[in-house]
């Protein structure tokens, strides 16, 4: 990172925030303490500003060297930059898969990577290269590949539908709405035809996920969301032979049953799911 936004960061460095979130973000560079919303006015600022006097495209490109990063906040303002730049539209979808991959490498943490899959909105513009590129990630073997490209799942297709409209997640869950009724039979039908995307995320998650703590842990919140969102076809994977290996699918039932949305006979159902 350069001097000139170092400093910048520097200006607005909290110690005891910087003591508190230490603990919180394992495997992390040193903190300065920026708070978030910081960050992101920092990396908006610089994406957006007209005089170029910081250009957002050579800070993104500028990841060793003299300009490595040593501050974990150096790392996640990257990453909101490549949020925030490739937002724009003149940018092609060429580019903004070349600056995803350049970024992943970099991610050695759960907060860079959530934040920055976040704020990369490109995907909603290029859905289906965008999921053919994330392919070999969520297939990796590697512990931040397989998160990045499930969080991103996560954030950017998840709830959204074909016209790429975002859905608020279900109030409520009840055992009407995860029965193996004709009425939920026929409603699939056409819930999978709005989400086209949902199958898919369902197919991705129905295998093992041995890769590394943050890695399951991704794909059990991935999978306690979609059953929030879309409740009858999550319990038709979970309830039938789930491939997920026993960790990340008790983890997910566990954090389905901590979650506020199910009704108490929804939660004690899909404890009776767990794996022995």
């Amino acid at each position: 990172m350069r001097e000139e936004i170092r400093t910048i960061l520097a200006q607005y460095a909290d110690e005891k925030y910087r003591d508190f979130s230490a603990g919180l973000i394992p495997g992390a560079k040193p903190l300065l303490g920026v708070r978030l919303p910081q960050l992101r006015r920092i990396a908006k600022s610089i994406v957006n500003d007209k005089e170029n006097k910081i250009k957002w495209r050579d800070e993104i490109a500028s990841y060793d060297g003299a300009y490595a990063d040593i501050y974990f906040e150096e790392t996640m303002l990257r990453g909101m930059m490549i949020g925030y730049g490739t937002a724009k539209k003149g940018i092609s979808c060429e580019e903004g898969l070349v600056c995803f991959k350049s970024f992943v490498p970099y991610i050695d943490n759960w907060s860079v990577c959530d934040s920055f899959c976040n704020s990369f909105t490109f995907a909603n513009r290029y859905r289906d290269e965008v999921w053919e590129f994330m392919q070999p990630y969520l297939y990796s073997e590697q512990e931040y590949e397989v998160r990045v490209a499930l969080i991103l799942l996560l954030s950017q297709y998840l709830k959204y539908d074909i016209n790429h409209k975002k859905i608020a997640r279900n109030r409520k869950v009840s055992m009407a709405d995860i029965s193996n009724s004709f009425l939920n039979q026929e409603r699939s039908v056409s819930t999978k035809e709005q989400y086209p995307y949902l199958e898919r995320i369902l197919a991705t998650l129905d295998r093992e996920f041995c890769q590394g703590y943050y890695a399951q842990m991704a794909a059990a919140w991935l999978m306690a969301e979609t059953f929030v969102c879309f409740p009858y076809e999550s319990t038709q994977m979970l309830s039938k032979e789930c491939h997920m290996d026993a960790w990340t699918y008790n983890k997910a039932l566990q954090k389905i049953r901590e979650s506020l949305n199910p009704d108490p006979e929804v939660k004690e159902y899909v404890k009776s799911l767990k794996m022995r």
